[in-house]
């Protein structure tokens, strides 16, 4: 679905990729921004640089992942708190010049505005929209080698607004890699959140209680959510592991899918029929309930996980070594600590490579901006560097 408009006269979603006020963000943004377009890019760097090594400090991983990677949120986040008081002083003279223009830009009535949505059919992204830029501090978080900051025109971003769950779910199938099935376990929340995600570890969610997402599916009358629960009844075994988990937690649960599919549509009429989508109240208690039913969810999860397999024999876990499997508990204690140790320079050596890519990445990068920058030099075309 890439046919958004981008810009749009009704009120915004909250964190809608879009410009509000095409005409009046365009012209502060021509006159304040675009001729020191390179000098903004090189101060959103800068606070960038300036925020890393707190960020690693306070999560050096996320979900397996080592920093930055899966931390754009944490990054806008963070960054956008920076600016309300970033010192010129502090920064390189080329950044401040861009901080200035910044603020040049803020007090003429031009403003900055984190979002969220789909960039290029690929991610979801949190970024800001600055005027009638895009501007990603966190462009690195998904492919670590990239530059860390990315200022395009905002039409040039392929940067779009969610507008239906059907759109959310092809990008979080490929994005986050998790099965996701209509919500026919819950009903009542369904209008609401009506989709059940299943991760690769075999965590279940309910999702997607997002501030956006209500909204969403709320400003078009629950129209959304009805369109992905009128298919076909989610798997009958997750119906039942639903269930299990969410027996003894007060909730009222259907007989079955098809039945709970048939429930989950009436509650979306019904709904709809008393304004539900109208009542300003009603999303922070749907946020309130969902993260109830996931933390159940997440414990029921871990309760299971922690329980012996009756009926699977266990199976020794092994490491091969010049073609040999070894026994890992039968190994002896200095053995075990020594592959440990293997281990943990495994790791750093991973680390140690996708910072190589990255400086490498940076060095073509300046060696084209480099050849760039120099004159023509008669009867030669080429630059040779090593």
């Amino acid at each position: 679905m890439r046919d958004h408009h981008l810009w749009c006269l009704r009120p915004l979603l909250p964190n809608e990729p879009c410009l509000h006020l095409p005409a009046a963000e365009r012209a502060l943004t021509e006159r304040h921004l675009l001729p020191v377009l390179s000098e903004l890019e090189v101060f959103f760097l800068a606070v960038r640089r300036q925020l890393d090594p707190e960020l690693e400090r306070l999560q050096p991983v996320k979900l397996g992942k080592p920093y930055p990677l899966g931390q754009c949120l944490e990054i806008a986040q963070a960054v956008e708190k920076r600016l309300r008081t970033v010192e010129e002083a502090a920064l390189p003279a080329e950044a401040a010049q861009g901080l200035r223009a910044f603020k040049a830009f803020l007090r003429a009535g031009g403003s900055l505005r984190q979002v969220w949505g789909d960039l290029r059919g690929q991610y979801f992204q949190n970024a800001f929209q600055l005027g009638s830029l895009y501007v990603d501090v966190s462009n690195d978080t998904v492919v670590p080698t990239k530059p860390k900051v990315e200022v395009l025109p905002f039409e040039a971003a392929n940067f779009v607004p969610i507008r239906s769950f059907t759109q959310f779910r092809q990008i979080a199938t490929v994005y986050w890699q998790d099965q996701i099935y209509p919500n026919h376990v819950l009903p009542e929340l369904a209008p609401h959140c009506p989709l059940i995600h299943v991760s690769k570890a075999g965590r279940i969610r309910l999702h997607d209680a997002t501030q956006y997402m209500l909204a969403m599916t709320r400003a078009q009358g629950f129209a959304p959510s009805e369109a992905v629960l009128s298919e076909a009844a989610m798997p009958a075994a997750l119906f039942e592991q639903v269930c299990r988990a969410l027996r003894d937690a007060g909730y009222r649960l259907p007989r079955s899918a098809e039945h709970g599919r048939t429930l989950a549509l009436q509650q979306c009429q019904q709904q709809r029929a008393k304004r539900w989508h109208q009542d300003a109240a009603r999303p922070a208690k749907i946020i309130h309930e969902a993260r109830r039913i996931n933390q159940q969810l997440v414990s029921r999860y871990h309760e299971t996980r922690s329980q012996p397999q009756p009926t699977q024999e266990r199976i020794m876990p092994t490491i091969k070594i010049d073609n040999v499997d070894y026994d890992l508990d039968s190994l002896s204690d200095d053995a075990k600590a020594q592959l440990q140790s293997i281990q943990f320079v495994d790791q750093e050596l991973a680390k140690l490579q996708m910072q190589v890519a990255a400086m490498q990445t940076a060095r073509n990068a300046y060696v084209n901006a480099l050849k760039a920058a120099l004159p023509v030099v008669p009867g030669s075309d080429t630059i040779k560097l090593s």
